[in-house]
């Protein structure tokens, strides 16, 4: 009887299966972006061959074909119906007089205001990416940055016609790709939406069309960055913050600014652009957004830009264009994604 209860006890053994325990994922490895990267993409949106990225232009349809594929390869799905990464918009016929006397505008501003008011009713694009969140729980988080510039801002005949844009905004657009290819492969809690935006140098364009018809809700955006005119800055410099006031964000940024060693610049001396950036449609549909960086800390350097390169021929991407304050704020931004796509986060006020 013993033997007979002992086979029966190994064949039962034999015929079952155990289940192996499986192992947890290890955690990715997020290498951080660096300066190579960013020049590579900076280089190729400003190109001449995009044409100085106009909305409504041929310059437009490479540019917003590049972003896409850009996103395909990292594994950023379309964010619009039917896995789309397109949503188009159409764009009113303009009419915004240029004074005859175009002193102290900037150098590509008339004939970008030409072109713009000749062109008529047209239509532009943003291109919207999702990384989908491992354990969502249905609120969101949103990156923005705006891909176009004034296209080919010089009359016919002028031997340099490209306004190239490369700190504004193929600095910020740059940054922008290189942040969703870390979050891409990371496991966050939260889906992370990348928003590259048209028409902005139209009047935020892009950004009310998303704003007025967005693909997710907007009460589901827990926090929303936009990156806008970033190679500014050298490396180095504190972290400011462009936002409305008493933002909930703040506690945020200032956290993760000391968390990758950088300072904190609290003055809101650069409060005055938040009228001017693509944050600002969402910002007045109650969206917390934020712009951060170093480009917001100097108003001098700041102010250089703008009254030098900015909107002009002369933004172009050369060996002397410092990017390590672009840099240092791509990855901040991967930080702050990292905090925000997690249910932990909850926004409080200052």
């Amino acid at each position: 009887m013993k033997r007979a209860i002992a086979a029966a006890l190994l064949l039962t053994a034999a015929c079952t299966s155990v289940t192996p325990v499986p192992k947890p994922d290890p955690e990715p490895v997020i290498t951080a972006i660096v300066g190579s990267e960013m020049r590579g993409f900076i280089a190729a949106l400003s190109s001449d061959s995009l044409e100085g990225r106009m909305s409504g232009t041929e310059g437009e349809k490479k540019t917003i074909a590049f972003l896409a594929a850009q996103l395909s390869a990292y594994g950023v799905s379309g964010g619009m119906p039917g896995g789309s990464y397109y949503m188009p918009f159409a764009i009113p016929a303009q009419n915004k007089p240029v004074p005859k006397d175009a002193k102290g505008y900037p150098g590509g501003q008339v004939e970008f205001h030409r072109v713009m008011n000749a062109m008529g009713a047209t239509t532009s694009n943003n291109v919207v990416g999702r990384v989908a969140g491992r354990n969502p729980d249905g609120k969101v988080v949103v990156l923005m940055a705006h891909w176009d510039h004034l296209g080919l801002c010089r009359p016919a005949g002028d031997p340099d016609r490209v306004c190239n844009g490369a700190v504004d905004n193929a600095s910020g657009t740059a940054a922008l790709l290189t942040v969703a290819a870390r979050v891409a492969a990371m496991k966050l809690d939260r889906d992370v939406w990348f928003v590259f935006t048209g028409a902005e140098e139209w009047g935020l364009l892009g950004a009310k069309a998303f704003a007025a018809k967005p693909p997710v809700p907007l009460e589901a955006i827990v926090a929303g960055f936009n990156l806008d005119t970033i190679a500014v800055a050298p490396a180095g410099m504190p972290v400011a913050m462009v936002a409305e006031r008493n933002s909930p964000l703040v506690p945020l940024v200032r956290d993760a600014a000391a968390a990758m060693g950088r300072a904190w610049d609290g003055d809101d001396e650069a409060a005055p652009f938040i009228e001017r950036q693509d944050g600002w449609p969402l910002t007045q549909k109650k969206v917390p957004m934020v712009m951060v960086g170093g480009s917001f800390s100097d108003m001098k350097l700041l102010r250089d830009f703008l009254g030098e390169d900015y909107h002009g021929q002369d933004d172009e991407l050369t060996v002397r264009t410092d990017l390590g304050g672009a840099v240092e704020d791509a990855n901040l931004h991967i930080e702050l994604v990292r905090r925000t796509a997690s249910r932990s986060f909850q926004p409080k006020a200052d």
